[in-house]
């Protein structure tokens, strides 16, 4: 079962007096601050892992999208999956002329 996450609400001002505090209330729990400046919420404060986390979970989905598009192109085109694999393998080399010149043996 996933854990609660707690979220708080602090203003710019209370953050200044409080960030050590607040700071290690963050790192050793699952709380979150929002910090608000005139009344509008502009920053949230997460813990360092939470973050990385968040940044893996957008780039996996960047990822499948590419994927996901990728293949309907392919299937679009009609080529099997051979036939794309190869023309991948083309591209990455030609890439590699590009920027590097001959590709090694």
């Amino acid at each position: 079962m996933a854990s609660q996450i707690r979220q708080t609400v602090v203003r710019v001002t209370e953050l200044h007096r409080r960030l050590g505090q607040i700071i290690r209330r963050v790192v050793l729990s699952n709380e979150h601050f929002v910090i608000e400046k005139g009344g509008l919420p502009v920053v949230v404060l997460l813990s360092m892992s939470e973050y990385e986390q968040l940044i893996k979970d957008r780039k996996l989905a960047e990822f499948e999208r590419f994927a996901r598009a990728l293949g309907e192109e392919a299937e679009r085109q009609g080529l099997t999956e051979e036939q794309l694999m190869a023309e991948l393998e083309e591209d990455k080399k030609a890439t590699y002329r590009e920027m590097y010149g001959e590709i090694p043996e």
